[in-house]
């Protein structure tokens, strides 16, 4: 699996050496069963045991291990760290056709053995991940808080042109997969970044260059029927209603891809006690410095703290 994959150790260099994979803090790699397949999943173990649990989702053209940047710091400060692969990304297999539906059991499950556990756990979203752990807090409940960097609702059309590659394919491509037969778009895959705006899911141009190349991650083809459902998704709950538990946005300042205004669409009207900080510099892959720090930070004083007003830190509760 991950031991054969040569990309995210191309990456490793670009990250400070504090949020690198190393031999004193490495993930093990583990598989469960789930629907007659397995789900593969990172789990950073803390050098003493900890009540706490974060699982991290990736969103469209990730997996499980690109999110070691934000999951070592987080093992590092005490915390027990889980990275899912989730279908069509990564080396999860489950069998019958994916869609967005699958997504969000896959991240309730994993979420759910965690709980079982007797783990206080929470749940980060990166990207597309952002509205995929709502969704799966959504479907759980039993969650003690929600992180994401981005939280996009595709009912607004603005998200579906910042989403895709350009705005023929949001206004006109989508609707003209969508007349395919069913069992077309169930069977035929589609490269992502033939569709989506990959091109700015990181501001580093050698950094993107190695993603694009990785066939688990963002140089991957998934089903149209995946892609068709996740666009046409409806959130579990609507904002409005949403108070199971609070909710930290943290939004890279310089996010080329989907800026904040969109992610304000739905973030602003979520009932639950909320926060969100700015990472300043950072793009939608939040690496940069000192975003990349901003994002720890906050993390940690999130699940140590809770939501605390702090002065002079441009968030807002």
């Amino acid at each position: 699996m991950f031991k054969e994959n040569i990309y995210w150790k191309q990456i490793q260099p670009f990250l400070p050496e504090h949020n690198r994979i190393s031999a004193d803090c490495q993930p093990e790699e583990k598989t469960i069963m789930f629907n007659g397949g397995q789900i593969r999943y990172d789990e950073y173990k803390p050098k003493i045991n900890s009540d706490v649990s974060i699982v991290i989702f990736h969103g469209v053209g990730g997996n499980g291990r690109l999110l070691s940047f934000i999951a070592v710091p987080l093992v590092k400060a005490g915390f027990n760290v889980l990275c899912p692969d989730l279908p069509g990304y990564g080396y999860t297999n489950i069998p019958g056709t994916i869609d967005y539906g699958m997504w969000i059991d896959v991240g309730s499950f994993v979420v759910n053995r965690e709980i079982e556990k007797g783990k206080k756990v929470y749940v980060f979203g990166l990207s597309a991940g952002g509205m995929l752990s709502y969704n799966v807090v959504c479907n759980v409940k039993e969650v003690a808080g929600l992180i994401i960097t981005n939280i996009l609702d595709n009912r607004y059309q603005i998200v579906r042109d910042y989403s895709a590659k350009n705005k023929f394919q949001s206004r006109i491509g989508i609707k003209l997969l969508s007349f395919l037969p069913i069992f077309v778009q169930k069977r035929m895959n589609i490269a992502v970044k033939e569709v989506a705006n990959m091109r700015t899911i990181v501001n580093d141009k050698r950094i993107l260059k190695i993603l694009l190349k990785d066939k688990v991650g963002s140089g991957s083809s998934v089903p149209i029927f995946f892609l068709l459902t996740m666009i046409n998704s409806v959130p579990l709950m609507e904002p409005d209603e949403f108070s199971l538990c609070p909710v930290l946005l943290v939004h890279p300042e310089d996010d080329r891809w989907t800026p904040v205004e969109i992610s304000k669409l739905f973030f602003d009207k979520i009932k639950a006690p909320k926060r969100i900080k700015i990472l300043e510099n950072a793009g939608h892959f939040p690496v940069e410095s000192p975003g990349l720090q901003q994002l720890e930070i906050e993390c940690i004083n999130f699940i140590k703290n809770g939501l605390q007003p702090r002065r002079n830190d441009g968030c807002r509760i």
